[in-house]
């Protein structure tokens, strides 16, 4: 008897997505690192520089903080977003370059951009940080450099402005070599990942998805129909007298007679359907947008198809199945209460002669 099982006993998302979810909070988190370290300094600025009695860049400071602060407690009220990288570093790109043009307190801003370097690669990785990093070192080349350019109104000597260059630059290259370190090291991890998951959602007997693949199917399908208001379809097969033919012919030959079976289910099932091994001789098969007809139809042309292998084995046996079709939809039937109608039926056919079909 196959049992229920709540929708909550396994996490339904792949490793992949889990994988890809912790790369995106991880960002998260180091987006509103950056916003805080950004806010203590150009608050430690602000004050510094109405110390100084300089009200005007204070105020602006004090503004720019201020900004800073809504902005992080924007991004946490909103939630996770992929979106939330991307503003926290343009934010930080329009501060920096304020605070070069300006010089901040007493030419002091320019040092700021220092921090952007881990910041950028640790929010983009290193092949997008590094050519958003370079992009910005070349800007700022180009200001510091180019005779009078508009808007600069800070004062830096040749020799501050070439050492902060090559700092800038010689810091986003270290960054950069050990993030890719980093980053190969968890695509190795993703590529190990994937293939674990493969092998966790597989039967290797049969090639067919295994239970606990199966339940995340049927988990996703019910997620939708939930949303679009389909129909699908259960069927629930086991092998008639499947003990026998080990005892009689080995259980190597009853391995071959599973591998079959599992061939016929496959060929003779649709792209969209869910084929998989359920445990032992049992197999379920998920048909969405099918009603009970059409699932009681397509049962029996696959017991007509595993019957018809008995004739190509040298080996006289006799190789049947019996099915049983449920069909529901996500707002009358969990998943679990529809399998264990399936079940039922499956039951009711081996009770009443085996080799058939039973779909009410």
């Amino acid at each position: 008897m196959i049992p229920g099982l709540p929708s909550d006993t396994y996490d339904f998302s792949s490793p992949v997505d889990q994988v890809r979810r912790i790369e995106l909070r991880r960002r998260i988190l180091t987006s509103g690192y950056m916003l805080l370290f950004a806010m203590a300094i150009t608050g430690a600025m602000a004050v510094m520089a109405l110390t100084n009695g300089e009200l005007l860049l204070s105020g602006v400071l004090f503004g720019i903080a201020g900004i800073i602060l809504g902005v992080y407690v924007a991004i946490n009220l909103v939630g996770q977003s992929s979106k939330t990288p991307l503003l926290v570093g343009l934010l930080l790109l329009v501060l920096y370059f304020y605070l070069l043009l300006s010089g901040g307190v007493k030419n002091t801003g320019l040092m700021w951009a220092v921090t952007l370097v881990p910041g950028f690669i640790n929010l983009y990785g290193y092949r997008a940080g590094t050519a958003t990093l370079l992009a910005v070192g070349g800007a700022t080349a180009l200001i510091l450099f180019y005779p009078e350019f508009p808007g600069l109104t800070a004062e830096y000597d040749t020799a501050y402005r070439a050492r902060f260059l090559a700092v800038f630059g010689a810091l986003t290259a270290l960054t950069a070599l050990l993030d890719s370190s980093r980053q190969q090291t968890q695509q190795l991890l993703q590529h190990l990942t994937e293939e674990l998951e493969a092998r966790a959602s597989t039967d290797a007997l049969t090639g067919l998805v295994n239970r606990r693949e199966a339940y995340r199917a049927m988990n996703e399908l019910e997620r939708r129909d939930h949303q679009m208001a389909g129909r699908y379809t259960v069927l629930v097969g086991d092998l008639d007298n499947f003990k026998t033919i080990n005892d009689e012919h080995g259980h190597g030959f009853g391995d071959q007679v599973l591998r079959d079976v599992a061939r016929i289910l496959q060929e003779n099932t649709r792209v969209g359907d869910i084929v998989s091994r359920w445990g032992g001789e049992e197999f379920l098969i998920l048909l969405p947008n099918t009603d009970l007809e059409g699932g009681g139809v397509l049962a029996e042309k696959l017991r007509e198809k595993v019957q018809a292998l008995s004739e190509t084995y040298d080996e006289p046996v006799q190789v049947s199945i019996s099915f049983g079709v449920a069909e529901g939809n996500a707002h009358e039937y969990t998943h679990g209460q529809l399998l264990a109608e399936a079940d039922a039926r499956m039951y009711r056919a081996k009770h009443t002669g085996r080799n058939r079909v039973v779909a009410a």
